[in-house]
C-alpha cells in the first residue's frame, strides 16, 4: 500500500488582517486555473467573507509563481474537470432549474453584490473565466506584465461567470464586443485604456498599492460602504434582471458546448469513412 508522502497544497488560501480578507486562487501549476475543487473552494471562500462581520473589504488575487505576489487565472482547467460541463450552472446541482437566485452564491454573483468592497489583484494573466472574475469585482489593479482576454471564442464558447454583463458595464458595449468577437490578447496598459482596469503599477508595487487602497476602504463606515455598493449595484441592474442574464449566458455556454460535441462527432464519423 503506497502512503501518499505529502499533503496536496489547498487550492485556495485566505487570510484576514485587519480586516482586510484576502482570496488566494493557489493552482500556481495551471496559472490558477479553475477546476472542480477550485471553483467549489472559491465559492466557499467568498460566501465566508461576505458572512464574516470581521471582514470589511475583498481582495481577490491569485498565486504567481515562485516568489512571484498577485498573480491570477487563466480560465477554465479544460483538462482538470473546470470546463463548461463544470462551469458556474455545475456548482449548484441540487437547485430548481427555474430557480434563478441558486446564482446568488456564487463568485461571481456574490463578489459583485456583496456589501463590501471587492477589489482585483492582478499580477498574471486575467483570461476566460478569470477575467469574469476580475470584471466582478468593484476595483481593479494590475501590474504592467499582466495580461487579458476573453478567451472563449478561440475555444468555441461564449462565455461564462458573468463576464458578457460585468465587461459590458465596466466599458461599454462596443469595446465588449470587440473584445469577446475576436479575443485579442490586451497587456495591461492597453486594457487600462480601454477602461478595464483602475490602475497598472509595477509588478513590485502591485501588492503594497492593492493593500494600501484596501485600508483607505477600511476608514468609511462599513454600513456606508454597503449602502455605497448597494446603490451603485441597483443603478446597473436590478437584482432579477441580473440573474436573468448570468441564466441566459450559462444557457448559452451550454449550447456552445454541445455544438462543439456536435462537431467533433460529426469530424470523427468523416475521419472513420475515409
Amino acid at each position: 500500500m503506497t502512503q501518499q508522502s505529502e499533503a496536496e497544497p489547498p487550492v485556495i488560501l485566505t487570510e484576514v488582517t485587519d480586516r482586510i480578507g484576502v482570496i488566494t486562487l493557489n493552482r500556481p501549476h495551471r496559472m490558477n486555473a479553475l477546476n472542480g475543487p477550485l471553483i467549489d473552494a472559491l465559492d466557499e471562500a467568498v460566501r465566508d467573507m461576505a458572512a464574516d462581520d470581521g471582514v470589511k473589504v475583498v481582495v481577490l488575487t491569485g498565486s504567481g509563481k515562485g516568489d512571484a505576489l498577485g498573480g491570477f487565472c487563466s480560465g477554465g482547467d479544460t483538462k482538470d474537470g473546470g470546463g463548461p460541463r463544470r462551469g458556474l450552472m455545475g456548482a449548484d446541482p441540487d437547485a430548481a432549474e427555474d430557480d434563478l437566485r441558486r446564482f446568488d452564491l456564487h463568485a461571481p454573483m456574490l463578489l459583485h453584490t456583496m456589501p463590501k468592497p471587492a477589489i482585483a489583484m492582478i499580477g498574471g494573466p486575467a483570461v476566460g473565466a478569470g477575467c469574469s472574475l476580475a470584471a466582478a469585482c468593484d476595483l481593479r489593479y494590475a501590474s504592467d506584465d499582466a495580461v487579458f482576454a476573453s478567451g472563449f471564442s478561440a475555444n468555441g464558447l461564449s462565455g461564462d461567470y458573468g463576464g458578457s454583463l460585468f465587461w459590458t458595464q465596466v466599458m461599454g458595449t462596443a469595446r465588449t464586443r470587440e473584445f469577446y468577437y475576436l479575443n485579442e490578447r490586451l497587456t495591461a496598459q492597453e486594457a487600462y485604456e480601454w477602461g478595464m482596469l483602475n490602475r497598472v503599477l509595477p509588478a513590485g508595487q502591485l501588492h503594497d498599492h492593492t493593500m494600501a487602497v484596501a485600508q483607505k476602504l477600511l476608514r468609511v463606515p462599513a454600513t456606508l460602504l454597503a449602502l455605497i455598493k448597494n446603490t451603485l449595484t441597483e443603478a446597473e441592474q436590478e437584482a432579477d434582471r441580473r440573474r436573468y442574464l448570468f441564466d441566459l449566458e450559462a444557457h448559452s455556454q451550454r449550447q456552445a458546448s454541445r455544438d462543439i460535441a456536435e462537431r467533433m462527432r460529426r469530424k470523427a464519423e468523416t475521419k472513420s469513412s475515409t
